[in-house]
């Protein structure tokens, strides 16, 4: 009778530590490649974004930060809360990043399942992702480090160079004329959403640039959009973003939220001009 109850009581047990493992790995799930070799890391330069560096509409969401593309894996603490699932979106002009952020998942839940009247404070959490894109296709390592977070030493704010521009939005036109690019046509026209916007909202957009592409027209349009407040820069873009949208009235449009961040562009070319 008693190597019975030894039995069942080891059983258990071993029930137990299976759930609790299963837990854990829920955790820790996506782990692909080698985030593991970067829990005990020193960060050093890592960029951070805070919640004066972010605009949202309560769907898309603004990071007003730019990174120079002098710097290979840009390394971001975001301390502010924004949707996890937005961060594969930011700054795709890399093709590496870490990120670091709260783990509000396990904030979320500690809080939740707080005794009536209880007051226990979580342990402090982060997640470390790391995003990879290669050929088109992206890949995404995440680590939970439960009791803290990674050591991180930030970097100063970079200025930039004389031949450097930050920018919010590009667009972009295909040939004029062999066969013409529909965006050349598609109503309104660059120049007539422009004067539309600036009357709608009472500002000018100055220090635009244009960017020869090729012998047939092709050209590129950046606008550093210096002169509007961080709101007003996001509705630029998802305004243009759905004027630019060819025979919009035809089609069922689903917006995906998305998290948009400026790039840094050099301007020493003669193909670029600012107009």
């Amino acid at each position: 009778m008693n190597s019975r109850l030894k039995a069942l009581t080891i059983l258990l047990i071993f029930l137990s530590l299976q759930s609790c493992a299963q837990k854990t790995d829920k955790l820790k799930s996506e782990k692909l490649y080698h985030s593991e070799k970067i829990k005990d890391s020193i960060f050093e330069n890592v960029i951070e974004i805070t919640g004066r560096n972010i605009e949202s509409n309560g769907i898309d969401y603004l990071f007003n930060v730019s990174i120079s593309k002098n710097i290979k894996t840009p390394i971001l603490f975001i301390s502010e809360r924004v949707p996890l699932k937005l961060l594969p979106t930011i700054y795709p002009e890399f093709s590496k990043l870490i990120v670091v952020v709260p783990n509000w998942t396990y904030y979320d839940e500690v809080s939740q399942n707080q005794p009536k009247g209880g007051c226990a404070e979580p342990m402090a959490s982060s997640i470390i992702y790391e995003f990879n894109s290669e050929n088109g296709k992206l890949q995404k390592d995440s680590l939970v480090i439960m009791g803290g977070f990674p050591e991180m030493k930030m970097a100063k704010r970079t200025t930039l160079s004389n031949t450097e521009i930050e920018i919010f939005y590009t667009e972009s036109y295909g040939s004029s004329c062999c066969p013409k690019d529909l965006q050349w046509d598609n109503k309104p026209t660059r120049e007539e959403f422009i004067d539309y916007f600036e009357k709608e909202n009472n500002v000018k957009i100055k220090n635009t640039y244009y960017e020869s592409r090729g012998k047939e027209g092709e050209a590129i349009f950046y606008y550093p959009l210096k002169e509007l407040p961080n709101n007003l820069i996001l509705k630029f873009i998802l305004e243009r973003d759905f004027y630019r949208i060819i025979n919009r009235h035809t089609k069922d449009i689903i917006k995906i939220p998305k998290i948009y961040t400026p790039s840094v562009i050099d301007i020493s070319s003669n193909r670029i001009k600012k107009i």
